[in-house]
């Protein structure tokens, strides 16, 4: 469960995912220097002849970019106007490339590709190949905007072609530093890495300063995606010296919010407190209003994980009033759900209540489900502290609703991202068989080359005819060679179509295993519903109110058994498909422990079982803290479920070697021979009622081992028939594999 949500942390750091922004935009103008660039570029433009006016409305378009995006279209069609008038094709280029430089900074998209066009076609008239080249690499950024990555990728080589034939190595380094941006959002990190790495040797060898320190950012950010954090905070480290060193304003304040974010996530509050503070005070200086709520949204953050709730509370409203001053509704919400979980911690419901109902205000102006499933989550715990336990319900399916909705853009988008990944190495491949095409034909016009100077040279001496012989025999030997390898190929791309088939048969056979094993979980406490629903829809008026009152509740809990169910349904399907994120790290045990314990308390105190506990304070572990709670719920539940009243629980954990293992004993009913071979087993799955006739989902333990064994874990069961049970796991001390 997410306590805390940190949506802004991220935001400077994605910033500089793409490295290139539209060529030449990166102009910092203060309050005061934009009135008198703007007083003087209007005089100028009065005195101006046609083709000056273009420039100078060009200038204007771009000085309106950042705060004016309606002034920056109407200077840019200025610019066209007069352009048409001077009949220039670079003329009408420049302006073409302005308007499409206008119209992406609102993300018109398809308005922008379409000026970009227009321009790259004038451009190309003139033969001015660093402008065709400003323009493609316009077009790849929009691309990448639409989520037409191959497309940016075309585009962005396209430009290093042109680079590298005008030898402009440094704006080169920026394009492939681009085109890592785009495999980085595909998640294909190798790709990015390679390609960043590219760019950072060459302004190494060149010695661009502010080209290293933008190279570093990114190599940075690979690494926290790897969850390398120590490679991560040192190429953060090298980026924030460079800039520091060469006074760059908008780097400083870039890496300042990273470096605080690296700090966060390693707990060291005082200095990430520092950096977000760097971040703040120059976002304050440059009036960014963005960067300003960012910065307060993140030691907002900083400050509720240490429970310093007064302080949380000033930087989130502080937070939120600037957002609001920008519209940007998604961030009011976030900020909002921040607010109403630091109230909800500090027991002060009815504040929770409050702002998280302003949230939901915002719900109709965002598209953003994440946000919106967080509010539902809120409202469910808020209503669930007050005991309504029907309204908690009512927020939890919602919350649950919009998860699944989330899990299935999710998928949809890692299908994307694979299809991207296929098309550019798909691309690749194809480049690579036309190159070796060519040479194939090259070989044969040698060879034929060869023939023709046979014939003319029949009269010469036999020595010639006997090197010609040789030449043409090689040349065949060279073109059999490179078929051969088109052979291979073929065979290496038939052999991972039969892996896939396989893996799609193996899914299928699973698929049908599991629909198999919910069949018969599914049909009880439907059977329940329907048939007691029904009794007391035809029978409410003669029914006595204790048997109705039983119905219900019969009612009641077979809905409770029926969501998890399917909630267990949702967590496997999840496992199978790969999309539970696992963040490992280093926490103690025995907290998480007492946390389930007291989660379950209720249901302990109801069939009156002691749950004792002997784990030591020092015990940590290795791996993820969500996961394991789970797995640590599932089990003392289950423990529970077939204990006598009376009964007595006992968890142990203790180290061994390079591993912590932990154990739930019950004295319940036990299980025999026959029953514990079919534990573990999606092919073998049962479930049975417990000693108060509780109701099981049969996934439980499934999801169990599949959680443990992601942690590098290992899980087992002993017990005995009457005389109880005791299911036992690993988890590792230190980082693994």
């Amino acid at each position: 469960m997410t306590i805390f949500h940190k949506k802004f942390r991220n935001r400077v750091k994605r910033k500089s995912g793409f490295f290139i922004v539209l060529f030449f935009w990166s102009i910092v103008v203060s309050a005061q220097g934009f009135q008198q660039r703007l007083d003087s570029l209007l005089v100028r433009v009065h005195q101006a002849n046609d083709i000056e006016k273009v420039t100078l409305y060009v200038e204007l378009s771009k000085l309106y970019w950042a705060s004016n995006p309606d002034s920056s279209i109407y200077f840019a069609n200025r610019a066209l106007d007069f352009a048409k008038l001077t009949n220039s094709d670079e003329l009408l280029g420049d302006a073409y490339n302005s308007l499409g430089n206008a119209y992406s900074f609102i993300h018109e998209n398809q308005k922008s590709l379409d000026y970009y066009t227009l321009s790259k076609k004038q451009r190309d008239k003139v033969g001015d190949l660093q402008k065709v080249a400003f323009t493609l690499n316009n077009m790849a950024l929009v691309y990448a905007d639409m989520g037409k990555y191959t497309e940016a990728i075309d585009a962005y080589k396209e430009v290093v072609e042109i680079c590298e034939a005008n030898e402009d190595y440094i704006f080169n380094a920026h394009i492939l530093l681009g085109i890592a941006g785009v495999y980085k959002t595909v998640s294909d990190i190798n790709k990015a890495l390679e390609y960043g790495i590219k760019a950072a040797n060459i302004f190494i060898h060149y010695k661009d300063q502010l080209g290293m320190a933008s190279a570093y950012s990114f190599i940075g950010s690979l690494h926290r995606d790897l969850n390398n954090i120590s490679l991560a905070l040192e190429y953060y480290k090298k980026a924030y010296s460079i800039y520091v060193e060469q006074n760059d304003v908008s780097g400083i304040s870039s890496s300042s919010n990273n470096l605080g974010i690296i700090y966060d996530e390693l707990d060291e509050n005082e200095k990430a407190l520092d950096f977000y503070s760097k971040s703040l005070a120059i976002a304050m200086d440059e009036k960014d209003k963005r960067g300003i709520a960012t910065a307060l949204n993140n030691i907002g953050y900083l400050h509720a994980k240490i429970k310093n709730y007064r302080s949380a509370l000033e930087s989130y409203m502080s937070s939120l009033r600037t957002f609001k001053e920008i519209y940007d509704y998604s961030s009011c919400m976030n900020t909002l759900n921040n607010i109403a979980w630091v109230h909800y911690h500090s027991k002060n419901i009815e504040k929770a209540m409050e702002y998280v109902l302003e949230a939901l205000s915002y719900e109709p102006k965002t598209t953003d489900l994440q946000y919106k499933a967080e509010s539902q989550e809120i409202l469910s715990k808020i209503y669930l502290y007050n005991q309504d336990y029907k309204k908690a319900f009512e927020h939890n399916a919602k919350f649950m609703e919009l998860k699944d909705s989330l899990y299935n853009i999710d998928r949809n988008e890692k299908l994307m991202e694979m299809q991207v990944r296929f098309e550019t190495e798909r691309k690749e491949q194809e480049i690579q068989l036309l190159k070796k095409n060519d040479e194939i034909k090259n070989l044969e016009i040698k060879r034929q080359k060869n023939l023709q100077r046979f014939w003319w040279a029949s009269s010469v001496l036999l020595l010639v005819i006997a090197v010609l012989i040789y030449s043409n025999l090689q040349s065949k030997k060279s073109a059999n060679q490179l078929l051969s390898e088109k052979n291979k190929q073929l065979e290496e791309a038939n052999a991972k179509l039969k892996e896939s088939e396989e893996h799609l048969k193996e899914l299928n056979a699973t698929k049908d295993r599991f629909f198999s094993i919910i069949a018969h979980d599914l049909k009880n406490p439907f059977n329940a519903l329907l048939g007691f629903s029904e009794y007391l829809m035809n029978n409410f008026e003669t029914s006595s109110r204790e048997e109705s009152k039983e119905y219900i509740k019969i009612i009641y809990e077979s809905a409770q058994n029926l969501f998890k169910l399917l909630h267990n349904l949702l967590q496997w399907s999840r496992t199978q498909l790969g999309t539970i994120v696992y963040k490992p790290e280093l926490f103690p045990l025995l907290p998480s422990i007492h946390q389930e314990i007291e989660f379950l308390e209720k249901v302990t105190d109801n069939k009156n079982i002691k749950v004792v506990v002997r784990v030591e304070n020092h015990l940590m572990v290795y791996a993820d803290k969500n996961i394991i709670s789970t797995v640590i719920r599932n089990l003392l539940s289950n423990a529970i479920k077939f204990s006598n009243i009376g009964g007595k629980i006992a968890v142990n954990a203790q180290e061994q070697d390079k591993y912590v293992e932990v154990s739930i004993t019950d004295s319940g009913v036990g299980m025999s021979k026959d029953e514990l071979d079919k534990l573990f087993r999606l092919d073998a799955s049962f479930s049975t009622k417990g000693t108060a006739d509780e109701e099981g989902t049969g996934l439980g333990l499934l999801l169990c081992k599949e959680f443990i064994e992601k942690n590098g874990g290992k899980i087992w069961v002993t017990s005995q028939k009457e005389k109880g049970s005791t299911f036992s796991f690993t988890l590792p001390i230190h980082r693994w594999g």
